[in-house]
């Protein structure tokens, strides 16, 4: 009889140009996981630059669903794009405050994967921080966040790279 594996969320993070987006989608790949897309992209008071508390509260709300959605379908896992970690450095940075949500995320992080800022710039309309020390420096400060929980650091210079450091040191 096959034993029972809890499911595992997995949570990608990092500053913005990190190349989280495209990491994401090879690990989930290579595990035969779903992902769960970074919600931000493509929610409107975000694409028209309204951003609000409540929006971090919705984001949270509809990506932590749809992560519920996949371990109710029974996978084994999902690969986020983002959480709530970026949220909360999102809103130190456009809201001046520390957003925490409202409720604690169901299925829980079971590990989160930093990726490292790119030190090459790719443009994008809802990014906001060109200079490579302004990414570190915001970086440093993820890395601080990341210290007392389950993670991973994703090093390599290509996302192929990243993923396979990674699945070296699967925990699971």
């Amino acid at each position: 009889m096959p034993e029972h594996v809890p499911f595992k969320r997995v949570v990608v993070t990092g500053v913005e140009n990190s190349g989280k987006t495209t990491f994401a989608k090879l690990l989930a790949r290579e595990l035969h996981w779903p992902m769960v897309e970074e919600h931000a992209r493509r929610h409107p008071a975000v694409i028209n630059g309204q951003v609000n508390e409540e929006t971090f509260d919705a984001l949270h709300e509809s990506q932590t669903e749809a992560a519920a959605d996949v371990a109710r379908a029974g996978h084994a896992g999902v690969v986020c794009d983002t959480g709530d970690l970026v949220l909360r450095m999102w809103s130190e940075q456009v809201l001046g405050f520390s957003w925490h949500p409202l409720s604690p995320p169901w299925p829980s992080v079971d590990l989160h994967i930093l990726c490292p800022t790119l030190d090459v710039w790719e443009e994008d309309p809802l990014r906001s921080m060109p200079r490579l020390e302004d990414r570190l420096a915001l970086e440093a400060q993820y890395r601080a966040h990341l210290e007392h929980r389950h993670h991973l650091v994703a090093e390599g210079d290509t996302p192929e790279a990243r993923v396979a450091h990674i699945l070296a040191q699967w925990p699971w």
